[in-house]
């Protein structure tokens, strides 16, 4: 059921081109208009005017950076992470091959604090010098892929050989040269091509250690392809690519998004998160991506990235949209189905309970502005 009383008004004479608001925009029905953070544009407006539309809503995410609340990892687990990846680190660039038993300790201390402090802050270490980025973001990597792997309800073994896979994904970095590694701004193309290289390097660094499972060595190899293709180093799609490393890619991908660097400003965890929801399918798993998302937003206590009012894509195919939900945070969300696998429109919308009908997923929502129209006028 659409609730206006927790959304916030805004009347139409307010919005600019250019005005980005926060949630997905409502009119009072509660029919989505316009995605949460895309600027506006004057023919947006115009429509909005033209349709005698005098107020507008949307959700105002809320925020939470801790508070009280005790970290999940403690400051001694984070310090040993340092101390052995830096150990890891000095080791390669003296030709040496790396030892990983710290390594090992790291990710069975970081699995200890976060079985002690399950439902405590998630408390990603954060960057002090421009320099350390690498050391600081393949730290933070594994402690997302390990808490998602256990969102995912994976077992012990698993949580911790991907959180391994994580925190030692970046490890080809250190055959890159520092002046490329280490740019204080955009990579050249030609800069770009040597940076490609790293999964490789790093692959050729683990993949002779008896020590490590496959599935470490394929998340360090793996870990920059996309789901649909078009990622490095070697192409690979879909299922060739494997749960695993998808939850590395995307663990990677917000981090490195969320954290200010010397040449671009951090982004916020909710527009982190919305670059997810928009490259699912593309970028990232469906699966991965719409869980990663979920367990986000709830932990951070954002607005739920399933309104009701939203248009979505099921991994049917089909187009539907939100009609109801029994609690705020949720991936199951009743859903009246507009359009059919193939694209064609209902002449009577099915609706159907995802909490019922397991053979449905959401795939992502649907957020341009122009898709959106066109499919409110199916309601």
């Amino acid at each position: 059921m659409f609730e206006k009383d927790k959304l916030k008004e805004v009347e139409v004479t307010f919005l600019k081109p250019g005005s980005i608001l926060s949630g997905i925009l409502f009119d009072e029905k509660g029919t989505m208009l316009w995605p949460a953070r895309k600027p506006l544009n004057d023919i947006f407006i115009s429509k909005l005017k033209v349709k005698g539309i005098e107020k507008v809503y949307y959700v105002p995410p809320k925020w939470k950076s801790g508070g009280d609340q005790a970290p999940m990892f403690s400051t001694e687990s984070l310090n040993f992470a340092q101390e052995a990846l830096d150990e890891m680190v000095t080791q390669i660039k003296y030709g040496k091959i790396p030892e990983l038993k710290n390594a090992k300790t790291t990710i069975e201390k970081l699995f200890h604090d976060m079985e002690l402090n399950a439902n405590g802050f998630l408390n990603l270490m954060v960057l002090k010098d421009y320099d350390s980025y690498t050391y600081t973001h393949s730290i933070n990597v594994g402690l997302l892929s390990m808490f998602l792997t256990k969102q995912l309800g994976f077992n012990t073994y698993f949580i911790q050989e991907i959180a391994l896979g994580g925190f030692l994904h970046d490890i080809g970095k250190i055959k890159i040269p520092s002046k490329i590694v280490n740019k204080h701004g955009n990579l050249t193309d030609d800069e770009f091509k040597v940076m490609k290289n790293h999964p490789v390097y790093g692959f050729k660094l683990v993949k002779d250690d008896p020590s490590l499972s496959n599935y470490v060595k394929k998340v360090v190899l793996f870990h920059h392809e996309k789901w649909a293709g078009g990622g490095y180093p070697l192409g690979l799609k879909g299922d060739a690519i494997g749960n695993f490393a998808q939850i590395v890619a995307v663990s990677d991908v917000y981090d490195a998004l969320t954290t200010e660097r010397s040449y671009k400003k951090p982004y916020s965890i909710n527009d982190a998160l919305l670059y997810v929801m928009r490259n699912t399918n593309t970028h990232f798993c469906s699966y991965i991506s719409q869980r990663f998302i979920y367990e986000m937003s709830q932990r951070y206590e954002l607005g739920s990235f399933y309104p009701v009012g939203a248009f979505v894509q099921l991994t049917t195919g089909e187009i539907g949209y939100i009609t109801g939900k029994d609690k705020e945070y949720t991936m199951k969300p009743e859903v009246a189905i507009l359009k059919n696998q193939k694209g064609v429109p209902l002449r009577v919308p099915i609706q159907i309970d995802l909490k019922r009908d397991t053979s449905r997923q959401i795939s992502k929502t649907i957020d341009e502005p122009e898709e959106i129209e066109k499919l409110s006028y199916l309601l």
